[in-house]
């Protein structure tokens, strides 16, 4: 009876103790070639996928897919921006960090700041820059010198209250924007600003009484109009 290879299926007639063609050991006569292919066929046929099943990982996925967009919020409605307003923009403070443009110029006042300490409109300038690159509690030291030789001058007090707010410093950001208001009393960013910090502090009633003066002031403007969303939305 012939034999095979358990290693190559070569074939052979006679009686060896070691293959010719690959040199593997040989073990009994069995059709060792043939065994490993039908085992193969069965360890992959093992591998096939059930209909039932795969349609089950199917649906099982869909279910997961659908989980993570119903409580990821990509369907909810958009949601009112509750950020505050720096006097000098006309949309909410956004920066999330410094760029090399914006730290440039940073170096290039403070060192004009230093030549010439009276510079006060450069010291403003610095200090609003600070702020719209998110450097606040340096920003709020440069308002703070500038606000010594100009007190009354309430867009420079509103900008520091939105830096103690994005410090979530709340009672700082209200007693700066309400002092502000002692020298301009119809400032409108600063009536919905203080209706935001408010809302923020969680004085829910204090917060609409600010909004809706915000709003009375001139319903049109772009500050307007955010407070009345505010209001209908709070």
């Amino acid at each position: 009876m012939p034999k095979f290879c358990n290693e190559c299926g070569n074939k052979f007639e006679k009686e060896y103790k070691f293959c010719p063609e690959c040199g593997t050991k040989v073990s009994g006569s069995k059709n060792s070639k043939s065994k490993n292919v039908e085992s193969k066929v069965a360890t992959d046929g093992d591998k096939t996928l059930n209909p039932k099943v795969l349609y089950g990982i199917l649906i099982g996925g869909f279910a997961v897919i659908a989980i993570i967009i119903l409580t990821s919020g990509v369907l909810d409605s958009a949601p009112v921006n509750t950020s505050v307003m720096n006097q000098n923009q006309v949309v909410p403070n956004t920066n999330s960090g410094v760029n090399l443009n914006n730290m440039q110029m940073i170096n290039d006042l403070e060192a004009k700041i230093k030549q010439n300490p009276e510079d006060y409109k450069s010291l403003l300038e610095l200090a609003h820059l600070k702020n719209d690159s998110g450097l606040f509690e340096a920003a709020i030291q440069n308002y703070k010198t500038y606000l010594d030789k100009n007190p009354k001058d309430a867009d420079a007090r509103v900008d520091m209250g939105v830096c103690y707010f994005n410090l979530q410093d709340y009672p700082s950001a209200i007693k700066e924007m309400e002092t502000a208001l002692t020298y301009v009393p119809n400032h409108q960013i600063a009536h919905l600003n203080l209706g935001v910090v408010n809302l923020s502090a969680g004085n829910i009633e204090k917060s609409k009484e600010w909004l809706k003066k915000a709003y009375d002031l001139n319903p049109t403007s772009e500050v307007g109009k955010k407070a009345e969303q505010l209001l209908n939305n709070h």
